[in-house]
């Protein structure tokens, strides 16, 4: 009887690779370091936690990294999420404990769930973000902003000019704000976030003030995110829900 070959070390390996993905936090102090430096971050996190990742091909290799969609510099967050993959572990418990101990205070990893070697990158599947808004306790509007706020949304259009690589290009924001509700002196607002379109809370309140004829700060607002969604389709409705989802409760269906 023929021998059959022997499996190759890199099958072996490849078989034995786990694509994971991260939820983490990003609250305090480090809510002030850009996305970049966030990047760099977590390569030495991850290379300090001791965890088996897996490195790019090549004469300069590298941690095989890739976020969800960056994060505004000032920002706070809940739900930020990286892809990434690797060579062996043996539990997604240890992994995430790993990482935490060697984590600084402000960013937590607080959920990890193993993909589909199939499964596309957040980056090129985000649909939508959920904020929590409302303005810092120094740079509060002289004005009933909520009110104000209320009945701008309302409107049947939302022009914008938005900055883009090519250039400056008209939008209506109007079709980009999915949901919103308002709290005592806050906004919760789902708005798209995709590779395709996206909305920023800042240029939505960049326009709300110029519609009244005021100027607006960026610092004023104080941002936070509260996840990163995908859509999923469910028979005839499209729904959307965090890219790691704690229950049911989470999933939000837009054509209701």
């Amino acid at each position: 009887m023929a021998r059959l070959p022997m499996e190759s070390e890199f099958a072996r390996r490849v078989k034995l690779m786990h694509k994971l993905r991260l939820k983490f936090s990003k609250n305090g102090p480090i809510k002030f370091i850009g996305h970049l430096d966030v990047m760099r971050y977590f390569q030495k996190a991850i290379r300090r936690a001791g965890v088996d990742i897996k490195y790019s091909e090549g004469f300069s290799p590298h941690q095989v990294l890739s976020f969800a969609q960056p994060l505004s510099v000032g920002a706070t967050s809940d739900g930020e999420y990286l892809d990434m993959t690797v060579n062996s572990m043996n539990s997604i418990q240890e992994v995430m404990d790993s990482l935490n101990s060697v984590m600084n205070e402000g960013i937590k990893i607080v959920a990890i769930a193993e993909l589909d070697e199939r499964e596309e990158k957040a980056m090129t599947t985000s649909y939508a973000a959920k904020y929590h808004l409302k303005f810092r306790e120094n740079s509060k509007p002289d004005f009933d902003w909520v009110s104000a706020m209320k009945s701008y949304l309302e409107k049947d259009n939302l022009p914008a000019i938005k900055k883009t690589k090519s250039g400056e290009k008209e939008i209506d924001m109007k079709p980009m704000i999915l949901k919103y509700e308002f709290g005592e002196d806050c906004l919760d607002i789902l708005l798209m976030m995709s590779s395709k379109v996206t909305l920023k809370p800042t240029l939505l309140f960049e326009y709300f003030f110029r519609s009244m004829g005021r100027e607006f700060n960026t610092v004023w607002l104080d941002i936070h995110r509260v996840d990163i969604y995908r859509d999923f389709k469910d028979r005839e409705k499209t729904y959307i829900e965090p890219f790691i989802p704690g229950d049911t409760d989470e999933r939000i269906y837009l054509n209701d």
